[in-house]
């Protein structure tokens, strides 16, 4: 999608207030001041998500750029289309068909998005520990991150249904040859930056969006 095409849509969405996003706008229905202070406390909210969502970006461009000159320097880039590696969440949609959800909806498969790249972080930091300190340091991020997801879609309406029982771990890096783990290793780094610049997005439009109350 062209960035003028997604401006575009972005300043739709705005234009139509947080109810276009999913959310009631603050000051509508019962309890306006409750709503009001509400849709305050999620602005902070937002704006500390969006920080720690750029923060995890940043850390992962570092650690992606550092492995490439430390494991892969000489090699040919890019390897196997990422979009077809099947290391992408279900948050792997167009921009366009990603906003045109709820953002209730799109908040929920970021905390799912979140847990699965918590997994591949710890998968590849036990297997390369030359990343594990900046991976361990990925890896708190991305629970303190899902902590604040967790609040605002507890606050937003009824919460989804739990997980039957922890997540399994990731099956990823289990081939015999050294070198498709490196190139595995190698997407699943640029998996979670494509995924975080989507996140820094996100909270970017819902910051912006104006107060959010609850259901």
């Amino acid at each position: 999608m062209r960035l003028g095409g997604l401006v575009l849509l972005l300043q739709a969405l705005l234009s139509s207030g947080l109810l276009a996003l999913g959310f009631p706008a603050a000051g509508q229905g019962p309890g306006f001041d409750g709503d009001a202070r509400w849709g305050r406390e999620m602005q902070v909210e937002f704006g500390s998500s969006l920080k720690l969502a750029r923060k995890l970006l940043a850390e992962t461009k570092i650690l992606t750029q550092r492995f490439v000159s430390e494991r892969l320097a000489g090699a040919k880039l890019p390897f196997p289309i990422l979009a077809k590696s099947g290391l992408l969440p279900p948050t792997s949609r167009t921009a366009q068909q990603w906003l045109a959800l709820p953002a209730l909806q799109r908040l929920r498969e970021v905390r799912r998005a979140l847990v699965v790249f918590r997994g591949y972080a710890e998968v590849l930091g036990r297997r390369d520990p030359g990343l594990a300190q900046g991976l361990e340091e990925i890896g708190l991020d991305l629970r303190d991150l899902m902590h604040h997801v967790d609040y605002q879609v507890w606050g937003s309406g009824p919460p989804a249904p739990p997980p039957p029982g922890p997540p399994a771990a990731p099956r990823i890096l289990q081939h015999p040859s050294d070198w498709s783990n490196l190139q595995e290793s190698y997407l699943v780094l640029r998996a979670m930056e494509t995924f975080l610049g989507r996140v820094v997005r996100e909270f970017t439009l819902l910051r912006m969006g104006g107060g959010w109350a609850p259901h």
